[in-house]
């Protein structure tokens, strides 16, 4: 085979072999704290849908909602070093409908900010997951023991 057929056709096949590859609904999920610990506002908005919600639930049962590109914006300008670790990720699917449950630790600039829980309501579009719908909290109580609970569990 002359060579740029041969290359033709090593590409197609490989190109190939990663089209029937399954993603998993935890696939944005990682994507999106990785975006925030890049400052990569367009990685993170790229992996909701459009028209996704994204909430938090405050104490005394208020909902306070976010702007997702806002949100994006935030986290492409901040010089802030932004690092969300997930504990005991529980995951969820049927079909085209995932559902993501994690605890999370927040660090801001390596030092502890707050705890809490995240739950990711996701759907599949064509081949890949997107988050339709994000809602958290802030743990209340000591993240020490809130660490200490849900690693435990892995």
């Amino acid at each position: 085979m002359p060579k740029p057929i041969s290359l033709l056709f090593t590409i197609t096949l490989f190109s190939m072999s990663f089209e029937g590859v399954a993603q998993s609904p935890e696939t944005p999920v990682t994507a999106l704290f990785n975006a925030m610990r890049a400052h990569d506002g367009e990685q993170l908005a790229a992996q909701f849908t459009n028209g996704a919600l994204l909430q938090r639930a405050e104490p005394g049962g208020n909902i306070k909602s976010n702007d997702i590109s806002q949100f994006a914006g935030f986290v492409t300008q901040t010089d802030k070093y932004l690092d969300e670790k997930l504990l005991a990720v529980t995951v969820q699917q049927s079909d085209n409908l995932a559902a993501v449950w994690t605890p999370y630790v927040f660090y801001l600039d390596g030092e502890l900010s707050h705890c809490g829980v995240n739950s990711f309501q996701l759907v599949k579009v064509g081949p890949s997951w997107k988050i339709q719908y994000l809602i958290d909290n802030m743990h209340s109580g000591d993240c020490a023991s809130f660490i200490k609970q849900y690693s435990a569990d892995e």
